[in-house]
């Protein structure tokens, strides 16, 4: 059958198109994450692929879910970030206790960013490229979500307009309170800064990695200025 690339994702591996199912290289994440999937098939989540196999190349097997990603606010439609709060909520608690948590609070997606979520008429459906996913605690997840669905330096979104996305997303996942948010925020930007910083340099990376590591700290650390200095704005929202 045809294989046809697929973009769009937060991802550098080779992902392609085959029919209805996507074949995604493998890599370090791949066995856990397979675990994971087959997992939140057998409770019902209904917010990820599910994994069909290993192909004869020795690439994972997953569902093919139509739809698209988003990088700006005006892509996405009414009631969107709620549904993404509730998507994420969803996937803790269909894992908190379970022993691939490994005792921490619950499996984590490890990198919900809209460029891993796909979107069906401006409302997300499912989460993809669950490689990152693994047992850790769930304000990191929900932080790192809020951080990249709510707050553009970039792309001429007004403050006031993205505290309300912010609200709204929260309140979907549900209570946390807003300084404990906020903070999970600044950290899973700090995590990409001082993570990408040391890949600037790396004689071991290609050049494409390492200007992809530059262009992810600018990101990062706009972002968290922007944070910073709005902080009571975005305080006061969530209250």
């Amino acid at each position: 059958m045809t294989e046809e690339p697929l973009t769009g994702g937060n991802n550098a591996l080779e992902v392609v198109r085959v029919g209805d199912t996507v074949r995604r290289a493998r890599d370090a994440g791949a066995a856990f994450a397979a675990r994971v999937l087959t997992h939140l098939e057998s409770v019902g989540y209904r917010h990820a692929p599910r994994h069909l196999g290993i192909d004869e190349r020795g690439r994972d097997i997953l569902s093919f879910i139509p739809g698209t990603t988003t990088d700006h606010p005006t892509q996405r439609a009414d009631g969107a970030y709620a549904a993404g709060g509730r998507m994420l909520r969803a996937l803790h608690e269909a894992t908190a206790g379970h022993p691939l948590a490994a005792g921490r609070e619950c499996v984590l997606h490890g990198d919900p960013g809209p460029f891993n979520a796909i979107f069906q008429r401006g409302l997300p459906v499912a989460l993809i490229d669950w490689s990152s996913c693994r047992p850790g605690d769930r304000l990191d997840d929900l932080g790192y979500m809020a951080w990249t669905w709510c707050i553009q330096s970039q792309g001429r979104v007004p403050i006031d307009e993205q505290a309300r996305h912010l609200r709204e997303l929260r309140d979907g996942y549900g209570a946390v309170e807003p300084e404990r948010l906020l903070d999970a925020m600044v950290r899973s930007q700090t995590r990409i800064v001082d993570a990408e910083a040391a890949n600037i340099d790396d004689p071991a990376l290609t050049p494409a990695r390492r200007r992809h590591a530059e262009a992810a700290v600018t990101w990062a650390a706009t972002d968290r200025d922007l944070v910073r200095r709005h902080r009571r704005r975005l305080l006061a929202a969530l209250r």
